[in-house]
């Protein structure tokens, strides 16, 4: 099974050309945790992934994603998170890289008789909610709202929300939460 925390290390360790202890003095660890964290079975704590990203002058999303170029990151769909809820008829796939900040897309799947509540986002937030397929009922501060495939809504996240399908056939959607600064 692969870890993609461990094989980004040994990635870029490699890239820097660093030996292990090398990249374990520049992160103030002991060699023998770097050694671990490079192991496939390893689970390493937030607090040393970042020590690791630090010493290396990368951020964590950097360690656990795959780029292909000095300009591009690539994220496979196997490494994105995936939330499964009621009764898994809705199914949201984080799409965007954990260190994009103040921006996260969701891919967004409803079964027929889906109706979950979405999570509210901080103040000064807005969301997009752009149906793709299907049709998605969103209710915002108790008012519902019928998003036809190709559709688009634009609220302020902050706000109670809920998505639900109430038609016979799967919705697909995308959500694009952003901070207006």
């Amino acid at each position: 099974m692969k870890n993609p925390i461990s094989d980004g290390i040994k990635r870029l360790r490699a890239q820097h050309k660093l030996t292990q202890t090398e990249l374990a003095n520049m992160a103030e660890i002991p060699r023998a945790t770097l050694a671990n964290m490079e192991s496939s079975n390893s689970n390493p704590s937030i607090t040393l992934v970042v020590k690791v990203a630090s010493a290396l002058g990368v951020t964590v999303d950097d360690i656990i994603t795959r780029r292909q170029s000095l300009y591009v990151t690539e994220v496979e769909r196997k490494d994105m998170p995936v939330t499964h809820l009621d009764d898994g008829k809705f199914t949201s796939t984080r799409t965007s890289p954990i260190s994009t900040q103040n921006l996260q897309i969701n891919d967004l799947s409803m079964m027929p008789g889906c109706y979950t509540k979405g999570v509210p986002h901080p103040e000064g937030s807005h969301e997009l909610f752009l149906c793709l397929e299907g049709t998605a009922t969103v209710k915002v501060q108790g008012e519902s709202h019928s998003v036809e495939t190709g559709n688009l809504i634009h609220f302020h996240g902050h706000l109670p929300h809920y998505y639900g399908n109430e038609g016979l056939k799967p919705a697909h959607a995308i959500v694009v939460v952003f901070m207006m600064k």
